[in-house]
Parts: structure tokens; C-alpha cells; sequence
């Protein structure tokens, strides 16, 4: 084997052993155990009903299903819209146009931190800049 590539791949194979014999990087202080995906400390949190011809039903709103609709399941997998078989609990975000362009399913944990988070936030908004 040509040394070169041998060394290549052995300084390869040492990163990736490395990172996973690390410690976990520390907690960020005010951030709830449980929340690992960003987008999951934002609104709106709803109740989805399986999608049907461009539709779903959000709570007690029917909304629009955006064409480059992007829906992620609690593995943050990327899946499509037949996917969602039974109500789920899920966070969205609308496009500009007022259809739905996101949607993180989210599992009884991720549903109950992220309701804590938006409570918190509409009891003490951000300061304006």
C-alpha cells in the first residue's frame, strides 16, 4: 500500500476514534435537558393531522402545505408527507406566503420542553434592539 494513503487513513481513523472517545460537550446553563435540535425553543407548537391533498389540520386550523414542504421526525430524518399516519405533536414554521414550509415531529419530551420554552419566552419576550 502506498505510505502516503496508509497515513491518510490512519490519521483518519485516529480523528474519528478521538471524537468518539471525547467527553459530551458541557450543558449550556439555561437551556432544558432534553432539547437537542435549535429549532425546537420556537412556536408554534400544534397537534398535526395526517396530510391529505396539500392540507393538515394544526389544532383547529387547516393550513396549506408549502411545496418545498420539509418534514423532519424525532430522528431529525427528513421524511415524506405519508409518513405522518396518526396525530402527532409537532412545531411548524410558515413560509412567507402563509403555508407551511416546516415540520419537526417532536417526541412527548421534546412536546413538553418546547411548551415550557414558548411559555417562558411569551412571559418574558426579548428586549428590542
Amino acid at each position: 500500500m502506498n505510505p502516503i494513503l496508509s497515513a491518510i487513513l490512519s490519521s483518519i481513523i485516529d480523528t474519528i476514534m478521538e471524537s468518539a472517545m471525547a467527553p459530551p460537550p458541557p450543558v449550556q446553563p439555561g437551556v432544558p435537558v432534553g432539547v437537542v435540535r435549535p429549532t425546537l425553543q420556537t412556536g408554534p407548537l400544534a397537534t398535526m393531522s395526517p396530510p391529505s391533498n396539500g392540507f393538515a389540520q394544526f389544532n383547529d386550523q387547516t393550513l396549506r402545505l408549502s411545496a418545498s414542504l420539509q418534514i423532519r421526525d424525532v430522528q431529525n430524518r427528513i421524511v415524506l408527507s405519508g409518513a405522518v399516519q396518526q396525530p402527532v405533536p409537532v412545531l411548524y414554521k410558515l413560509d412567507e406566503y402563509g403555508t407551511v414550509q416546516r415540520v419537526w415531529v417532536l417526541t412527548r419530551e421534546e412536546a413538553e420542553v418546547a411548551d415550557q420554552l414558548i411559555k417562558q419566552r411569551s412571559q418574558n419576550p426579548a428586549p428590542k434592539q
